[in-house]
């Protein structure tokens, strides 16, 4: 396998992994919206009314990045929403680690105390890092929004 195929692969990988992992917590947070909601309304930043509607804009947000992820369709607007929504939730995070809030959240849809804001923080840095990786593989590709005569149910770069 050449340098250029390997690094499309472990790209595809990302790209799959992430969708996965978005669309798994995004699933599990439809029956939680309210929890999401509450993790929102302790964040203090908006008032307590703007925080459902942002759950529910966020919980979709969230699964429409997955579908789109995996399979490659739109994958250059769905990096880039990607960006943006793992961007808001390391901003959450980090804003609450400064303020020295004590917050619990149900990002994989299990509600937890978060105990260690520096590895949550960190870890909310990690998924920005990818989607980024993410936002340069669909620049070089040129697939998605503005090129629909690839298929976009082709994966065979995996």
């Amino acid at each position: 396998m050449g340098h250029s195929r390997f690094i499309d692969f472990l790209l595809a990988l990302l790209r799959v992994g992430l969708g996965i992992f978005f669309l798994i917590t995004g699933v599990l947070k439809v029956g939680g919206l309210g929890e999401t909601a509450d993790f929102l309304t302790r964040s203090a930043l908006l008032p307590e009314w703007c925080s459902l509607p942002l759950a529910c804009i966020g919980v979709a947000m969230e699964l429409i990045v997955a579908v789109c992820l995996i399979s490659r369709r739109s994958y250059r607007g769905a990096t880039l929403w990607g960006v943006v929504m793992c961007s808001v939730f390391l901003f959450l995070y980090a804003q609450a680690w400064a303020r020295g809030l004590e917050l619990s959240c149900n990002c994989t849809g299990v509600t937890h105390q978060i105990e260690n804001y520096p590895l949550d923080t960190s870890l909310r840095l990690l998924l920005v890092g990818g989607m980024l990786l993410l936002v340069w593989d669909s620049r070089r590709r040129r697939i998605g929004v503005w090129n629909p005569e690839n298929s976009p149910y082709d994966f065979s770069e995996i």
